[in-house]
């Protein structure tokens, strides 16, 4: 939790310090705070007149992890992603970074069992600000 959610976790909160700790972050602790869940907090304790300031950006990573909810539920119902996937490991990790190497965190996730809620903001926030680079050879 970063400095403005701890802030907002208190039981006295200024809701004009804590907006402009809010204005003062960068995008990328914005995201940090949606990707960890502690947004809500942060925007219950804003005075009315700043909320939409998250509440927009909230609804816009929303709208990204639905489309990568919708894209990966899609990859899953196809049928020869459910034969690789009874298959063995080895053949399905083939099968994903040959077919779906963009997913691929998600999809192991799938294979496994382990698929959250929580790993859908993770993903939407490495794909927005990203710190590996891809370089072209």
């Amino acid at each position: 939790m970063n400095r403005v959610g701890k802030y907002a976790a208190n039981d006295t909160v200024d809701d004009l310090e804590l907006m402009n700790m809010v204005f003062e972050l960068p995008e990328k602790d914005k995201m940090i705070m949606w990707s960890e869940g502690y947004i809500d907090l942060v925007i219950e304790k804003l005075p009315e007149y700043a909320r939409d300031v998250l509440e927009n950006r909230k609804e816009k990573w929303e709208d990204t992890k639905a489309y990568y909810q919708k894209k990966i539920e899609e990859i899953i119902n196809q049928e020869e992603f459910k034969l690789k996937q009874k298959g063995e490991r080895k053949e399905f990790a083939l099968f994903v970074m040959e077919r779906y190497p963009e997913y691929q965190s998600l999809l192991f996730l799938v294979y496994d069992g382990n698929l959250k809620e929580d790993d859908f903001r993770k993903f939407v926030y490495r794909k927005r600000l990203g710190s590996r680079k891809k370089y072209l050879h």
